[in-house]
């Protein structure tokens, strides 16, 4: 028992972040893959994106309530712009990770659909498990980047600021 709230108390971050970013999750792909490409028909690339942009505020809000503890820190405005930096790379592994396992399993097993009750659209199975996929491999990314970059002082901005008043 004590080993096992050792580990807990250890992984804390991992967890509460494996909930913040679970909430984003499940924001991206009821927005992007449920609603823009199974309920709308836009492309996999335009639904993925969509979903991606509207679970922003879930992950960053989450992220720095619960997982890295940077509540009262009194730098979110440097927490967002260096959270706004990372989604550039994020949004690349999440939207073109996505893309790539959508090609590789339908190139292995074919563009298969399935009919669900009540809807009138057509579900891909391998459309969902793409997109899961480009979301998994963003989040080892993120949590790594955010723990260690995002909401930590760098003193990246100290930098900025020295060398702006340096150079007047």
């Amino acid at each position: 028992m004590k080993k096992a709230a050792y580990l807990i108390k250890k992984r804390k971050s991992l967890l509460a972040y494996f909930f913040a970013a679970g909430s984003g999750v499940i924001v991206q792909y009821l927005v992007g893959t449920s609603y823009c490409i199974g309920h709308l028909g836009m492309s996999p690339s335009a639904g993925y994106s969509i979903g991606f942009i509207v679970s922003i505020p879930v992950g960053f809000i989450l992220s720095k309530i619960f997982a890295f503890n940077s509540r009262k820190s009194g730098n979110t405005k440097r927490e967002m712009i260096k959270f706004s930096i990372v989604l550039v790379f994020s949004y690349l592994i999440t939207v073109y990770g996505a893309l790539l396992t959508l090609h590789l399993l339908t190139a292995l097993f074919g563009d298969f659909k399935m009919q669900i009750p009540f809807k009138t659209k057509d579900f891909s199975l391998i459309g969902t498990v793409s997109h899961f996929a480009g979301m998994g491999f963003s989040f080892i990314f993120n949590y790594f980047t955010h723990k260690k970059f995002t909401f930590v002082e760098t003193g990246l901005f100290n930098k900025i600021k020295d060398y702006k008043n340096s150079r007047v």
